[in-house]
């Protein structure tokens, strides 16, 4: 979107600002990835953001990329299936009812089909990153979807620096600073109340 700061986004506040809407509980935010090894800026950027989601209470799974053969191009791999068994695992341990599914990738669709299938009592919810959709072959398994919105991406912006595990300060990356004039929602001044 053209908007980097909104990278350094806190998944964990992202998740309550979903739960507020219908009056749930934050559990537990599971974050499937993989660091791109071959890209120094790309790999550190990556490291500072998931060590300051690991400080904000956020489970880190990693996978790994590989390269295409006869090409150059990255591609990312086991994120969808440590997606798929990090949420059958927390459903068949109970951990919680309604799951918010963030991902606009269509693979998607069998996890939410064997999920609902799987746990009928259990809610399942698709959310979509700003510009893109939830996925048509989601949205038959979930009670309801929608796509994330910036100002909800702007709330959850972390500060500069976001204190880590080990009591060490994890610092934005400067690729992800805000621009100039950018203030966070939690410090702009407030609409006064309709009569």
């Amino acid at each position: 979107m053209g908007q980097p700061h909104l990278k350094w986004a806190n998944l964990w506040r992202l998740g309550e600002i979903f739960c507020k809407t219908n009056d749930l509980n934050l559990i537990k935010v599971v974050f499937c990835t993989a660091v791109p090894q071959d890209d120094l800026g790309k790999r550190d950027r990556h490291n500072a953001f998931n060590a300051a989601q690991i400080a904000s209470g956020v489970t880190v799974i990693k996978g790994h990329h590989v390269f295409e053969p006869g090409s150059n191009k990255r591609s990312e791999k086991q994120s969808d299936i440590n997606l798929a068994l990090s949420l059958m695992m927390d459903a068949e341990d109970d951990v919680f009812d309604w799951a918010f599914v963030l991902s606009a990738d269509s693979d998607q669709a069998a996890t939410a089909r064997f999920f609902s299938e799987r746990h009928p009592s259990k809610a399942l919810v698709g959310v979509a990153p700003p510009t893109k959709t939830v996925p048509a072959k989601v949205i038959p398994y979930c009670i309801s979807h929608f796509v994330m919105t910036v100002d909800q991406l702007e709330q959850a912006v972390m500060p500069a620096f976001v204190p880590g595990t080990s009591r060490n300060l994890i610092r934005m990356p400067s690729a992800y600073a805000p621009p100039s004039g950018w203030v966070h929602p939690d410090n702009r001044p407030k609409k006064p109340a309709k009569p």
